[in-house]
């Protein structure tokens, strides 16, 4: 008894130190953001999550769930639309916090989770502890992750991976229902369906029917969005699937995938390197070299597997599942999977074993954060927060004289040297939003069908009567624009004609059935959960 007693009070130190470690590591890797202004903030954090974050928390703070977004793209679906990750359980920090505040605990504790999770997931496939730290580290502060601080829906839903493996090898259907709804809501289906196939390779008997099972859960736990959803994707640019050329976009060549797996000096974040980042620091690049000599190499099928997936349309074996397997016609960047080839990698890391490396561990784990750290710098560029919610001339403008008027933004305005307030002022994609003035353009993966082509179309020629059949009141472009159109500001131009709103485009609006059906769902089955859980 008194054994059984100091072995439980041996583990409890032994986690107090882990979370210690964990929590100082973050603190020492995000310092220049958690205690300073700065913030991470650019391409899709400007562009989708800042104001969706910010629409979702208006509204939520008013006692409304927001079903129609009808500032972009003359509305659009938002509860729907996965992006949003409105049911998400971190999401809350955005309802209580403002942006910065909400989105500096956010990236810390996903952090946090990620290298808890991943040490516990090493552990219970049984890696020694040194080995699990080192490589809880590279997954958790590697390229793969760092790269995603700009998506917090892939960030919300890559974390939970660990936890989904435990509880699929222990068969707890309930548990491993419970995470998967939590990466449903997270809002980034690819992510989950990645989840999904890496699942496949622990599946025996038993396990088949708990993953069914857990699905079934997870979709009635999440039926609040995803039966909207479903509706939604009907009624989207994805509803027929995306071209073969758009869905193998980015894929990787073997070079690619060797070269990356070192440190680079030179990276290109205005491009698509973010889908090609899983440098997991060298010093863990090592231990699997040493994994491929010394272990018994289970892990090698599904890194090939995972590597030939990723090279998408250079191997015939993507054309194959495009054809006959759906879920691959509608989504696209094959290179995105590589997700599970960071994490493949670190689950490499954690079972290796090398005799008489404990006393070194401090040193490697302060090299590993180091170089990690180093890599990081490239990746994120920072501006203060101060800079989020201004206000320029044109925003000042369109809310004080538009109302209900749309306004339409010509590509020509944008250059690449432009700084912060002048890309802002050419209100680009949806930075309108929380300024409640209305985008006839807009950005996003999924949009209602043919809305982009007609907005496109519009672009081409600046016909100041057939905007205004739109109800697009004003343009902001640098050219000149002499017939009915009247210069107000630098850059933006009012339409002379009066708005006569004679054709709506928007033709798909969602049905509410869908939404008090799906929460109706997701009430019951909650309720039934807990009540199993409790027992």
């Amino acid at each position: 008894m008194y054994y059984n007693y100091r072995l439980k009070k041996l583990q409890k130190m032994k986690n107090t130190k882990l979370l210690i470690l964990f929590s100082i590591s973050i603190l020492i890797f995000f310092s220049n953001v958690i205690f300073t202004d700065k913030i991470f903030f650019f391409r899709d954090i400007l562009n989708l999550f800042h104001p969706y974050r910010l629409f979702a928390a208006e509204n939520i703070q008013n006692g409304i769930i927001p079903i129609w977004n009808p500032y972009t793209f003359f509305g659009q679906p938002f509860l729907a639309n996965p992006e949003t990750s409105l049911f998400y359980p971190f999401t809350i920090l955005f309802y209580i916090f403002g942006f910065p505040v909400a989105y500096k605990l956010f990236i810390v504790l996903h952090f946090f989770l990620a290298a808890i999770l991943f040490y516990m997931a090493a552990r219970f496939l049984k890696a020694k502890n040194s080995y699990s730290l080192i490589a809880s580290v590279a997954w958790a502060f590697g390229g793969y992750l760092v790269a995603r601080i700009e998506f917090l829906s892939i960030l919300g839903a890559a974390i939970w991976l660990p936890l989904s493996i435990i509880f699929l090898i222990q068969n707890k259907k309930m548990l491993l229902g419970l995470v998967f709804a939590i990466q449903i809501f997270a809002g980034h289906p690819q992510v989950f369906f990645y989840t999904i196939i890496f699942s496949l390779f622990f599946l025996n008997k038993k396990r088949v029917i708990t993953l069914i099972c857990s699905l079934l859960i997870a979709f009635l736990l999440t039926a609040v969005q995803f039966l909207p959803f479903t509706e939604f994707v009907k009624n989207s640019n994805r509803a027929k699937g995306l071209t073969y050329e758009e869905a193998s976009s980015v894929s990787l060549t073997p070079s690619e995938i060797i070269r990356n797996l070192f440190p680079k000096k030179n990276i290109d974040i205005t491009g698509n390197y973010w889908l090609k980042s899983f440098y997991i620091g060298i010093i863990p690049l090592i231990f699997v070299f040493v994994y491929f000599i010394t272990s018994d190499k289970k892990l090698l099928l599904p890194l090939i597997i995972i590597a030939i997936l990723a090279l998408g349309r250079n191997t015939p074996v993507y054309l194959f599942l495009y054809n006959f397997f759906p879920p691959f016609s509608k989504i696209r960047y094959p290179a995105a999977i590589m997700f599970l080839f960071a994490f493949v990698l670190c689950l490499m890391v954690s079972q290796v074993t090398v005799k008489k490396i404990t006393k070194f561990i401090p040193l490697i784990l302060t090299l590993t954060l180091s170089d990690l750290y180093y890599n990081s710098i490239k990746l994120n560029p920072k501006i203060s927060s101060k800079l989020l919610n201004i206000k320029t001339e044109n925003i000042f403008k369109l809310q004080k004289i538009s109302k209900g008027e749309k306004f339409l933004v010509f590509p020509d305005v944008y250059s690449q040297k432009l700084g912060c307030f002048d890309f802002i002022n050419t209100l680009p994609t949806n930075i309108n939003i929380p300024h409640h003035i209305y985008n006839a353009n807009g950005y996003d993966p999924i949009t209602t069908t043919g809305i982009e082509n007609l907005i496109e179309g519009l672009k081409k020629n600046i016909d100041a009567k057939k905007l205004s059949e739109y109800n697009i009141k004003y343009i902001i472009t640098n050219k000149n624009i002499d017939s009915n159109w009247e210069r107000i500001t630098k850059n933006l131009y009012e339409n002379k004609f009066h708005s006569m709103i004679t054709i709506n485009p928007q033709i798909f609006q969602p049905k509410h059935f869908y939404f008090l059906l799906g929460l109706w769902l997701t009430l019951f089955s909650t309720v039934v959960i807990l009540a199993h859980l409790v027992k």
